[in-house]
């Protein structure tokens, strides 16, 4: 238990007439326990609380994101995504499905089709794929201002032009209309008459 002091000391004198504030270095005892340590227990009561109103909300917050997620995978039939302006949402293929296996007279295979090409690299000196820097990929849905790209398109864009979407993990990207290099569909010397 802490001792009753009746008079300040010396450093506690020389800081009161600094200060100019008035006291006597009495401490007060309320129930059997000095004001100070009343004070902080009081204090440490608040923050604790503070904290579990704090958790309480976050758990909620969690539990409200929890009961949306599984809400929406229960209805996922009814769910829909849509690219805006003119963006386009495209499913990419794995590799080019428009190159073909070309195989010399003797039977070499100079072109892998839709496999990557590989090379011997001069700083490891191990086989590593080339990067494809062109990508293929379906037109899944089209924003309300694209004016060319139709769902069902192919099209060619490069990589520095998608930015994934993830969607429940379908491998979906967007790509800006103009930024599309070409595209595959019957009938579009049609479209594009039509366009002008």
């Amino acid at each position: 238990m802490e001792e009753l002091r009746t008079e300040l000391s010396s450093n506690e004198k020389l800081a009161l007439a600094t200060t100019g504030i008035e006291g006597t270095g009495k401490h007060f005892i309320i129930n059997g326990e000095t004001a100070d340590k009343t004070l902080q227990r009081e204090k440490a009561m608040q923050f604790n609380t503070k904290i579990d109103e704090f958790n309480d909300k976050f758990e909620k917050h969690n539990k409200a994101l929890e009961d949306f997620a599984k809400d929406l995978s229960e209805d996922i039939n009814g769910l829909e995504i849509m690219p805006m302006f003119n963006y386009a949402l495209i499913k990419p293929f794995d590799q080019n499905p428009f190159q073909k296996v070309k195989v010399t007279s003797s039977g070499i295979i100079t072109d892998l089709g839709g496999y990557t090409p590989t090379y011997k690299s001069h700083e490891t000196g191990e086989i590593e794929e080339e990067q494809q820097y062109i990508k293929v990929g379906t037109v899944i849905e089209v924003g309300h201002k694209c004016e060319f790209l139709k769902p069902g398109d192919v099209v060619f864009y490069t990589i520095a032009s998608e930015c994934m979407v993830p969607f429940y993990k379908l491998g979906f990207v967007v790509v800006n209309e103009n930024r599309i290099m070409a595209v595959v569909n019957e009938k579009l010397t049609d479209r594009k008459n039509n366009l002008q």
